[in-house]
């Protein structure tokens, strides 16, 4: 499991490679259109200012999300307060999504003003231990100050590629062979740019769904509890085909990376007995043959190629481990 200094200094190279490659794109773009530095600069700083100030608003109406009262499932409350106090972090707004898929996560600009979002599709499918390990899991990531990094990171890959795809249309389309050539070329290098950013982001995401894991396992003291709830969360979703699945609007953020869940059942069908002991209830055979039924084709192994988080087998060989080495 990697060290906390570990994560953190992971956390600050990512956020510094995604600013400059953020500031790069508009640098060059602007550039190109004939802008001084000082208004490049400019353009730059606000740009990031109203990308950190508008990415929360954005996201919650993707996700439709509905803010629950002080009166509304008391138990979500209760839970979400004694983690938080635990945690020594701000109580988050708690909200719940129409989706019947079953997942969470949270985000925000900063701790004090962070949400954590439930799933409907979530609440019937775990026990109240579960859903207490799955909510600790969440606390964790504000713990680490995950959403302030996610939520800033995240666009700059779609930066990236909504310049690439510009360019190239304006390249393929464009006045002049010359000027149609630069221009097409630039979206090019933007199209790799977008790759590498989001390589990073990648990369970022399944350590911080490692740490946030081991924080759960740590703080509940109970790592099966977690590991119980990621096994379900995985056989549900391996068996869905619905447009929601389609949906990538909090893709890194959740739990669960539902794209990969057809190719997490075959890595815990490899790996059954190890998953056993920890989840001795697992019934492994009807995850896979689930998983089978719902293949995306295509686009569901790239899907897996790009994994936003470490499979569901290893996520729960690590929380084995945890228990076995702090005697749980």
């Amino acid at each position: 499991m990697i060290s906390t200094a570990a994560l953190k200094l992971r956390m600050y190279i990512t956020l510094i490679l995604s600013f400059a490659i953020g500031f790069t794109i508009i640098y060059a773009l602007l550039l190109y259109m004939g802008l001084s530095t000082y208004y490049i600069m400019a353009f730059a700083a606000l740009f990031f200012l109203f990308q950190w100030y508008a990415s929360p608003y954005i996201l919650a109406k993707a996700s439709r999300i509905h803010y629950i009262k002080d009166d509304e499932y008391p138990q979500l409350h209760t839970m979400v307060k004694e983690l938080a106090v635990q945690a020594g972090v701000p109580e988050p707004k708690i909200a719940i999504a129409p989706v019947k898929e079953p997942n969470a996560f949270v985000f925000g600009r900063s701790r004090k003003s962070a949400t954590l979002v439930v799933h409907e599709g979530l609440l019937p499918l775990l026990d109240a231990k579960e859903l207490r390990a799955v909510l600790a899991h969440e606390i964790g990531h504000l713990r680490h100050n995950d959403v302030v990094v996610m939520t800033v990171v995240a666009f700059i890959p779609m930066l990236a590629y909504i310049v690439a795809q510009s360019m190239l249309w304006s390249g393929m389309w464009g006045e002049g062979r010359n000027n149609g050539s630069y221009i097409l070329l630039f979206g090019l290098l933007a199209f790799v740019v977008y790759f590498i950013a989001e390589l990073l982001v990648l990369s970022l995401s399944r350590t911080r769904e490692s740490f946030a894991d081991e924080y759960s396992a740590t703080s509940t003291k109970k790592p099966e509890y977690l590991a119980s709830a990621l096994f379900k969360i995985t056989s549900s979703n391996a068996g869905e085909q619905n447009a929601s699945r389609g949906s990538t609007v909090a893709r890194s953020l959740y739990i669960i990376d539902f794209f990969s869940a057809e190719k997490d059942a075959d890595d815990i069908k490899k790996n059954a007995s190890a998953i056993r002991k920890l989840v001795p209830q697992a019934d492994i055979e009807d995850l896979v043959k689930k998983a089978h039924q719902g293949r995306q084709g295509i686009f569901g192994v790239l899907g897996a190629l790009l994994a936003t988080h470490p499979s569901t087998y290893r996520r729960i060989v690590e929380l084995a481990k945890i228990k076995e080495e702090q005697n749980y």
